[in-house]
């Protein structure tokens, strides 16, 4: 199986749809998404109902959240760092978004987070977490993948225990770092590429 790894898409259509593109003409048998549908950019609805439409599952990110709590009065929730405010219809799509999903390939099995297992703000980064401590989320989760998004900055680690990768972002709004990439993983042979958003191209990204 292949799979089209995205995330991040802050209210980008722009971006997501061509991501959507080279990922179609690479012949993807299936896209997920880390999370983050809104926030910073000014489609949050589009980029909703792009993912209604082309049937691509996502879990709820921190910015999905926040667009969620803010819809139901909560005090105290961040902005929208100058994106577009989500319509009611799409705050309702937001509220019924997963913490996490699973996805199988005959005896495999992932998990799609946002930040990491269980916290939607954790950074995962070379600084903040050793491998050890990502090998302990696999085998805690008895899980051949873990896909997390957040950090806007692509990544991939590879033991015995599975793979962790973070297809890094999709956005291009100016006010946040980002990536601009997506990842395609070949889950039979384990084959991890990551790639520009605009063009396709390849991205070298070095392993943990």
């Amino acid at each position: 199986m292949k799979i089209g790894l995205i995330s991040d898409i802050h209210g980008d259509k722009l971006a997501l749809e061509l991501a959507w593109a080279h990922l179609t003409v690479m012949r993807i048998d299936r896209i997920v998404c880390a999370g983050d549908l809104v926030g910073y950019g000014p489609h949050p609805d589009a980029v909703i109902a792009f993912l209604q439409e082309h049937a691509i599952p996502s879990v709820r990110g921190n910015h999905d959240r926040w667009a969620v709590e803010r819809a139901d009065g909560l005090p105290g929730i961040p902005s929208t760092f100058g994106g577009g405010l989500p319509t009611k219809d799409s705050v309702e799509a937001l509220r019924l978004l997963p913490g996490y999903q699973l996805i199988e390939d005959g005896s495999k099995v992932g998990v799609i987070a946002h930040g990491s297992p269980g916290d939607d703000m954790e950074f995962v980064t070379r600084k903040t977490h050793s491998t050890s401590k990502l090998d302990g989320w696999l085998n805690e989760m008895g899980v051949n993948l873990l896909v997390i998004g957040h950090t806007h900055k692509p990544m991939v680690y590879r033991s015995e225990s599975g793979l962790v990768i973070n297809p890094g972002s999709v956005v291009s709004a100016p006010v946040v770092s980002t990536s601009r990439t997506f990842a395609v993983l070949d889950w039979d042979n384990e084959a991890v590429t990551f790639h520009d958003v605009e063009s396709g191209d390849r991205v070298e990204v070095k392993e943990w």
